[in-house]
């Protein structure tokens, strides 16, 4: 089983091209970024097999925690390309939970989630805050924003 990779020891930045401007799902972003980037950190420092197929069903958790909560709201907003949207993320639900059974190269599913990541981020996501811009809608009024602590 392969578990090092040059491409791992790279962390993959939060950058502003990922910004939706809606707080959560920007918070919720960074989270499941630092997972990705905890994942790579693990592998680099030659964690054991069964540590580092813990690490993905945590991944994968948290993605499935996101997903229900960007889909929740989507829905409440009415954008248009929700189905579109929700099948990506099960798409990519069901390839963790088919990778967690038959991991054979942890590099490979690394350079897969940041890859992911970011074509997802700002090639899908961000279609939510143009139709967010485009409408004027007041994300407030969707109890969207957090409301913690900074």
């Amino acid at each position: 089983m392969t578990t090092t990779t040059n491409d791992n020891e790279k962390r993959l930045k939060w950058h502003k091209a990922y910004e939706t401007g809606i707080e959560r799902i920007d918070f919720e972003h960074k989270v499941f970024l630092e997972l990705i980037n905890s994942f790579c950190y693990a592998i680099n420092n030659q964690l054991a097999a069964k540590d580092l197929s813990r690490l993905i069903s945590e991944i994968e958790k948290y993605a499935e925690f996101h997903f229900i909560s960007e889909e929740n709201f989507m829905r409440r907003i009415n954008y248009p390309d929700y189905n579109k949207h929700q099948k990506d993320h099960f798409e990519l639900l069901e390839y963790l939970n088919l990778y967690k059974h038959k991991a054979e190269d942890f590099g490979q599913y690394a350079r897969f989630l940041h890859q992911w990541f970011v074509n997802h981020t700002i090639h899908e996501d961000i279609k939510i805050k143009t139709f967010i811009q485009e409408n004027n809608i007041d994300v407030d009024q969707y109890y969207y924003n957090l409301n913690i602590s900074k």
